[in-house]
């Protein structure tokens, strides 16, 4: 069983990706802010994490992906977003350049729970 951190702030969606995560047999520690993944991350590091890059209505969850693949090379990340709505054309450009958002999986939300389980699924390492 794996632990996963998901961090949105929309109530609703994650609860429902929460409850197709633990459907896998994973637990899952959901936070709404990039202040509360932060604490989260200190009382126990998850084997991956699911996140959205607007939280707030501000771009901290892409920030949050930044700071945690610093931190954590080897976590992997799956990033849940409408954010392309809200990028101009110079960042969308960007996107595809390598660096410019370090997560495994960019997935536009809403994204389907077969879709999310498959992609948890082959995130995780083998031994979870």
């Amino acid at each position: 069983m794996a632990h996963i951190l998901l961090v949105d702030d929309d109530p609703d969606v994650a609860a429902t990706n929460a409850e197709t995560i633990e459907t896998l047999g994973h637990s899952v520690e959901l936070t709404s802010t990039s202040a509360e993944a932060a604490r989260a991350m200190e009382r126990k590091a998850p084997d991956l994490v699911v996140l959205e890059a607007i939280l707030g209505g501000e771009f901290t969850g892409m920030e949050l992906a930044k700071e945690l693949a610093e931190t954590y090379p080897d976590l992997p990340m799956i990033m849940l977003t409408r954010a392309d709505e809200h990028l101009t054309s110079e960042e969308l450009e960007r996107q595809d350049r390598d660096g410019w958002l370090p997560v495994d999986r960019y997935l536009e939300k809403p994204v389907l729970d077969d879709v999310l389980a498959y992609e948890v699924e082959h995130l995780l390492p083998a031994d979870k």
